[in-house]
């Protein structure tokens, strides 16, 4: 037989009961009292610490149902949802994060290759005149990109994203944003900014969102 939480407290209450009687007996030499001797006084005290015990237990658990073990069943924590959204969130964060370190190591991977090229052909002192002259003028179409890159991803960041990588190559120019450039009016922002400080046309400007 299985006996819930409310029959256990007025067990306990009994026994505290039959408990502080004995013990009176026992110290004052007085008769122990039978259950019809016990005077109004005390099963009444009994009865209202039973009911206030009872009562406030009711008032705990009414509102959440008991399974077949008179067990309280288990919950999950509130904040459940909330921790799952925070995680997406960080996960998403270091997922951009990842993008646009590649970009930036993809682009200075290639500018360096190019100025070691560069700096060859300038030491070289076998090379015509016209080649390195060539190397100089490239050197400097080079830093020139540094500076306009410099400029695109300043200016896209101060429209509110946070973070972008620009690389002008040649005659194209390739943007990473961290944002939603699925969003016409973001991408036509970034576009408009990428054509007008590389000077390349807009058909050549290629927009890579990072949050994605």
């Amino acid at each position: 037989m299985k006996y819930g939480k409310r029959q256990l407290i007025l067990a306990s209450l009994v026994l505290a009961l039959g408990a502080a009687v004995y013990l009176n007996w026992q110290f004052a030499g007085t008769k122990v009292q039978s259950a019809g001797d016990v005077s109004e006084e005390s099963a009444s005290s009994a009865l209202g610490a039973a009911q206030l015990v009872n009562n406030a237990y009711v008032e705990t658990v009414s509102d959440t149902p008991m399974n077949e073990d008179g067990v309280l069943p288990e919950t999950e924590p509130a904040d459940g949802a909330a921790e799952s959204s925070a995680a997406e969130e960080t996960a998403a964060a270091v997922s951009a994060s990842a993008k646009l370190s590649d970009a930036r190591l993809t682009r200075q991977t290639a500018r360096d290759e190019a100025m070691e090229l560069l700096e060859d052909i300038l030491k070289d002192d076998s090379a015509e005149v016209a080649v390195k002259q060539a190397a100089v003028d490239e050197a400097a179409v080079i830093a020139q990109n540094i500076l306009k890159e410099t400029n695109i991803e300043s200016l896209i960041e101060a429209k509110g994203f946070t973070e972008c990588v620009a690389y002008i190559n040649g005659e194209s120019c390739t943007v990473v944003v961290n944002g939603d450039m699925e969003d016409e009016q973001n991408a036509l922002i970034v576009r408009d900014i990428a054509v007008s400080e590389s000077g390349v046309s807009a058909e050549n400007v290629k927009i890579i969102s990072a949050a994605k």
